[in-house]
């Protein structure tokens, strides 16, 4: 049987008629949700004595739970609004979100979205940064792209203005334009934004199910995205960890296979997984796309196997050619278009068949080829210590 409300209160000071008629409200809440009413017992509690701290520490608290969903309209309209210039602008920032995220109509999420962002722009850029982010992902989920970007827009204007932004402020902005550029591409945006996201809210403090599907839209996205040439940093994260302990291994396996540029991995990974592949639309529709971009990255680890104080710089199409199954009439070609995307920088020399290679684009190291520069750098070594020695031998006048 719930308890009287003064049971609930317990002794109260006298109070003006607002305040007597807030704790009415939040006594009658209780009753009705007998499962809250120690939270409402404790809110009208903090209310009295005005301990705006610990009403906020327990707001927080109530309205992550997952039974509170129904109360937050009217808690808010009620009992929110008539402290909250006493708040932390951000956390009043995060309860204003939770309330609009139980608005059904998306023209309801707009109006409310703009009022808390109104208020926020006199008083605190960091809260205003977020209430425009979160306002827009929600809005993204009511299918409004084009409002989802103009709220975006503005928050990033605001965040170049700050000097240094909370980490759950950087998330939420990450978070909502890897979730535009999930809808409105291009991939390499989403595939920027989605790895931000990751720097300010790792995959450990996601729930499963975000955390896989981000992983998973991430392996996506470096397959089909342009200028992605080097997935050495995705491979590093954990995220491909969490693709291989779930159905979604295949992903982790075929950017593995793009990373060493291992066109005979890539083929059996095709053959192996074709019905995985065909069920997705990006992978499905970028078939031509991604056939070039492994016989790109297999040309970059080719020559970057020739990149060294001590490596032959000069690679003949011949030994381009076996290593990218092409034909040696078509590695010219693939020289010219790697050349256009800024991946090397070389001459080539159509007369005698070969490039000369001066550079390859820079990339995060896996062990074996961080073992291979090690190499490279203890022979160096022992040329440069070879050639001092003969010249002291030719010279020992010079010899101190």
């Amino acid at each position: 049987t719930p308890r009287s409300k003064s049971q609930i209160s317990g002794p109260m000071p006298a109070h003006d008629a607002k305040t007597q008629g807030i704790i009415a409200f939040l006594q009658t809440q209780a009753e009705t949700a007998p499962a809250l009413e120690a939270d409402y017992s404790q809110m009208v509690d903090l209310y009295s004595r005005k301990l705006w701290h610990q009403l906020t520490m327990l707001l927080e608290a109530f309205v992550a739970k997952s039974d509170t969903a129904d109360h937050l309209l009217p808690l808010y309209e009620t009992f929110i609004t008539d402290f909250k210039v006493k708040l932390n602008k951000l956390a009043l920032a995060r309860l204003q979100i939770a309330v609009a995220q139980q608005y059904k109509e998306p023209e309801k999420v707009a109006f409310f979205g703009t009022a808390i962002a109104e208020e926020a722009r006199k008083d605190d850029a960091e809260a205003l940064m977020y209430i425009l982010s979160e306002i827009g992902r929600l809005l993204l989920g009511f299918g409004q792209v084009a409002e989802c970007k103009e709220r975006l827009d503005e928050a990033t204007t605001v965040m170049e203005r700050l000097a240094g932004v909370d980490v759950t402020v950087s998330a939420s902005y990450y978070r909502a334009w890897a979730a535009y550029y999930k809808i409105k591409g291009p991939a390499a945006e989403f595939y920027k934004n989605a790895l931000l996201l990751l720097a300010y809210a790792p995959l450990s403090e996601m729930s499963h199910d975000e955390g896989v599907t981000i992983s998973f839209d991430l392996g996506i996205a470096a397959l089909v995205g342009e200028k992605l040439y080097n997935f050495g940093e995705l491979l590093e994260h954990p995220v491909v960890s969490v693709l291989e302990q779930t159905e979604y291994a295949w992903l982790a396996h075929l950017l593995r296979a793009f990373n060493a540029g291992d066109i005979d991995q890539y083929e059996s990974l095709v053959a192996q997984h074709h019905h995985e592949l065909e069920a997705q639309p990006a992978l499905l529709s970028n078939t031509n796309f991604l056939k070039e971009k492994i016989t790109l990255m297999c040309l970059t680890e080719t020559l970057f196997q020739r990149i060294g104080p001590t490596a032959d710089r000069t690679v003949s199409f011949a030994h381009i050619a076996a290593a990218s199954k092409l034909p040696v009439e078509q590695v010219e070609l693939l020289l010219m278009r790697a050349l256009s995307l800024q991946l090397i920088r070389g001459v080539i020399d159509q007369v005698d068949q070969t490039v000369r290679i001066a550079w390859v684009q820079p990339r995060v190291l896996q062990q074996s080829q961080i073992a291979l520069m090690t190499e490279r750098l203890k022979s160096w070594c022992g040329t440069v210590n070879s050639t001092l020695t003969m010249l002291d031998s030719l010279t020992p006048e010079f010899a101190t």
